[in-house]
């Protein structure tokens, strides 16, 4: 049994095509590099995705600068941008492969603490 299924986090057909669209509105918007850059040069701050369910297409990051926002599994989204593989062990494909799990287990409205940090 795999670490979802032990949490009661279930996908669906729809979830996934969303959470791929999302995913690929994003890499378009920005690449992979400059998201794990613009994470890096902001290692002390939390950098969000933000984008609502009824309109991916309009996928933005946002760096809090502040400390004002927080994850947000409700519409619209705001999806923390995982660290470890862009800032304390580089590395584009792990870094790619949790940030599109943060996105599908924030569509399935996942406790913040199993996300990907």
């Amino acid at each position: 049994m795999s670490r979802v299924e032990e949490l009661g986090y279930t996908t669906t057909p729809e979830t996934t095509d969303l959470a791929n669209q999302i995913m690929f509105c994003l890499v378009n918007k920005y690449s992979i590099e400059e998201i794990m850059d613009i994470t890096r040069k902001n290692s002390s701050k939390n950098i969000y995705i933000m984008v609502s369910k009824r309109n991916p297409e309009k996928v933005s990051l946002f760096v809090d600068h502040n400390g004002n926002l927080s994850y947000c599994c409700d519409d619209p989204l705001l999806i923390p941008i995982p660290k470890k593989f862009a800032v304390l062990e580089p590395d584009k494909d792990y870094f790619e492969i949790t940030l599109k799990a943060n996105i599908c287990l924030a569509l399935m409205r996942a406790s913040e603490k199993d996300l990907h940090r």
